[in-house]
């Protein structure tokens, strides 16, 4: 005779995930639409990108306005396929060298 097997399906949940979601406070706002944000941040975009990550952190008093003052980018990034140094990454640096997380 065949023996037959019940199998419980069991949903198991866990309280750690919604503990580990950063607090509403330390969450930044996204950057602005292109349209949004002023012409001469955008400007000082383009220059970045073309400056790349050395000679960025060469100038960054210069470069400091695409950040907000919390070390948050005030533009989006540029779509590209290339490797650029992109806003939100020059702003991390700036977040990391002023020790602000």
């Amino acid at each position: 005779m065949a023996r037959t097997h019940n199998i419980l399906t069991v949903l198991l949940l866990s309280a750690t995930s919604a503990a580990a979601s950063p607090s509403a406070h330390s969450t930044p706002t996204p950057p602005p639409a292109d349209a949004a944000a002023s012409r001469p941040l955008l400007e000082l975009r383009a220059q970045l990108l073309h400056a790349g990550h050395d000679k960025a952190q060469a100038e960054v008093a210069r470069f400091r306005p695409l950040c907000d003052k919390d070390g948050y980018p005030l533009v989006g990034n540029v779509a590209s396929k290339g490797d650029m140094y992109q806003p939100s990454a020059f702003c991390s640096d700036v977040r990391r060298t002023e020790k602000r997380t």
